[in-house]
């Protein structure tokens, strides 16, 4: 019973009622969060004041109803929100504890705010006698709507614009760093270097400058794998290296020893194991990866020319190897010959003249000296040719 009764006298007491406006329209307004806390003790004390017959509150009686608030405090907000317009202070009576504060000039500031966000409250008292006319108001609502549509059309059509102009800008570098690659590998840059430097680009950010130094780098040091380029790319970034002495230090110390080396050559690589399935040569050896290798960076041939290097060796002989395949990419590295049209081309021109120099032959003689590509036999993978043994 005691505890209901502290509670009931907390309400009689009531509540400081602030109007929420002062909330929505305080930083319009200039005020801070201890402007509304005195507006707060200026509205509690007009709440327990309760002036029936008289309008305004003194500065007496807030100091009354918030012992918390010094006269100085008090007299120095009262002077900034008279600045500010929003209260008004009868300078009649001498003693500052006398002077009546109107908060009328607060309450018009937010009449005047809520009738312009709300338009359809800004009628006039002979409109509310009368029916309500709406069209000046939702003639301006359509003029508003308008102008919205055309500021989001501008605004679409400049995201646009700035959206080209990137395109274009990163178009202009890919092709530059694109050519450098190409010029420098004396082949074109493949589908995996491609999709590798998009990463450097835009995933890491890397400037063209920036990224024709690194790539020089790794070129000079014989790394052409994507693979390899992109592990040092993160590095680059992980660190947070942006200059030249940077790069230069990065190689020396993580890349310029025989560790790293055997890393990149013990690394997992699919287009190696694509190559062992594709030919039945066991290339888990490191000897045998370093042969790939050097068909791959050293010679410059893509991954596709080795792969058909490797199908010219499955279809003219049982028992051929890295060995073969090697003589056969050696001709071409001779002949300059580094896309696999180019290679089918030859095949074919040779395979012409040596049919063309045994029908002058008259046919009589056997060419005990057949090349590689003189005879043809049907292509089978060598994994498939064992499934076809285990099934007879």
């Amino acid at each position: 019973m005691q505890a209901r009764s502290l509670l009931m006298e907390m309400y009689r007491w009531s509540f400081a009622c602030l109007p929420g406006a002062v909330f929505n329209y305080a930083k319009e307004l200039d005020l801070d969060i201890e402007d509304i806390g005195i507006f707060t003790a200026l509205f509690y004390t007009l709440e327990q004041s309760r002036p029936l017959y008289d309008t305004g509150i003194t500065p007496g009686q807030v100091l009354q109803t918030c012992p918390l608030l010094t006269t100085q405090k008090l007299s120095r907000r009262l002077n900034r929100l008279k600045q500010l317009g929003v209260i008004d202070i009868n300078q009649n009576e001498r003693s500052f504890t006398e002077r009546a504060i109107h908060l009328e000039p607060l309450m018009e500031k937010l009449e005047t705010m809520i009738k312009r966000d709300h338009p359809r409250l800004n009628l006039s008292e002979d409109s509310q006698n009368s029916t309500p006319n709406h069209e000046p108001v939702d003639h301006l609502l359509d003029e508003y709507r308008e102008r919205i549509v055309q500021l989001e059309l501008s605004l679409e059509e400049e995201k646009g614009k700035r959206l080209v102009d990137h395109n274009s800008y990163a178009s202009t570098n890919y092709k530059k760093v694109a050519d450098f690659i190409s010029k420098k590998t004396g082949n074109l840059m493949s589908v995996k270097m491609s999709n590798e430097l998009h990463k450097w680009l835009e995933e890491m950010g890397f400037t063209t400058e920036f990224l024709l130094c690194m790539l020089e780098l790794c070129f000079e040091r014989n790394i052409f794998n994507p693979r390899d380029i992109t592990k040092i790319a993160r590095d680059l970034k992980e660190y947070a290296i942006s200059t030249v002495e940077g790069l230069e230090m990065y190689f020396k110390r993580y890349v310029d020893n025989e560790k790293s080396t055997a890393l990149r050559i013990n690394q997992f690589d699919p287009d190696v194991i694509e190559f062992g399935n594709f030919t039945g040569i066991d290339m888990s050896a490191s000897a045998r990866k370093q042969v790939y290798y050097k068909w791959r960076y050293d010679w410059g041939f893509s991954h596709a020319m080795i792969m058909k290097a490797g199908e010219i060796m499955c279809q003219r002989t049982r028992n051929g190897g890295l060995e073969y395949i090697d003589s056969v990419l050696n001709n071409w590295m001779s002949k300059e010959i580094r896309r696999v049209e180019d290679a089918e081309k030859e095949l074919q021109d040779f395979k012409q003249r040596n049919k063309t120099e045994r029908n002058q032959a008259g046919g009589n003689q056997k060419n005990t000296n057949r090349s590689i590509t003189s005879e043809y036999e049907i292509y089978v993978p060598p994994g498939s040719l064992e499934e076809l043994k285990t099934k007879v």
